[in-house]
């Protein structure tokens, strides 16, 4: 199994992921045109693409997904509330509906099984991805990690996980109040704080790739957390770069296509 993340941010998420002849992408919130030029950048091939799996329906994860779908020829998977709730500009009409939303889908060698996370959102997944080989977890808008999506990204060989904020950076930013209350609740986004903590448990689960995902523009560097994170890995004896491969999701650039170790 292989992945780039093409885009991690408010401004627009997507994920590819590729196993064999088949690919899939997790959210699509870029206009159709940059997800092109970002894929023919890295050297993907979106004609493998059979399924855009939906996580929430918050305009950065979803306003691309039915240009995609209508281009290409696929269907998404996404939550009937998802969907019911999406903005009717940004509607997906081209679902699958062949199975239940909880009892996950396949695409080819790929199984995808949506987890709950806590997110203000109608409905909010993560995704849970196996190919026989490797499993991959992907959750990157939740305010904390629950003891059930815990359990599935213990059991991953990758995760990519939000690390949304720095808590000063909120703290003493710009956002008005309310703003940062939401941010850092519950139902919010997880900080580099966080992140950290939950790497540690991972990588002492046996996880060997985190991608640090989700980052705010304005309260929070792809520096400070990736420092936040290696600094808790250290002071727990864990040695990035030899017990974990640790990177961080851009925004603006998507990654090298990578095969999970």
């Amino acid at each position: 199994m292989k992945i780039c993340t093409l885009s991690s941010g408010s401004k627009g998420n997507c994920t590819y992921i590729e196993s064999g002849s088949t690919a899939v992408l997790i959210d699509q919130g870029l206009s159709l045109r940059e997800l092109e030029k970002r894929a023919q950048g890295v050297g993907l091939d979106l004609s493998k693409v059979r399924m855009v799996a939906v996580t929430h329906e918050h305009t950065d994860h979803i306003k691309g997904v039915q240009a995609f779908c209508d281009k290409y020829g696929v269907k998404a998977f996404i939550s009937p509330i998802s969907a019911a709730n999406a903005y009717a500009k940004y509607a997906v009409t081209s679902c699958e509906l062949s199975v239940p939303f909880d009892g996950g889908i396949s695409a080819g060698d790929m199984f995808l099984t949506p987890f709950r996370v806590h997110h203000d959102a109608a409905y909010t997944v993560g995704y849970q991805v196996e190919d026989g080989k490797k499993t991959l977890c992907i959750a990157t808008d939740l305010g904390y990690v629950t003891a059930s999506a815990g359990k599935r990204m213990c059991n991953a060989d990758a995760v990519i996980l939000e690390s949304n904020h720095d808590k000063f950076m909120l703290e003493h930013g710009k956002y008005p109040y309310p703003l940062k209350v939401r941010i850092a609740g519950k139902n919010g986004h997880l900080s580099n704080d966080d992140a950290a903590s939950v790497g540690v448990k991972l990588v002492q689960a046996g996880v060997k790739q985190l991608v640090l995902a989700h980052l705010s523009q304005d309260n929070n560097t792809p520096q400070t957390a990736y420092n936040t994170v290696i600094s808790a890995m250290t002071a727990a004896h864990i040695r990035p770069g030899k017990d974990v491969a640790v990177t961080v999701a851009s925004q603006f650039e998507p990654s090298l296509l990578t095969e999970i170790i």
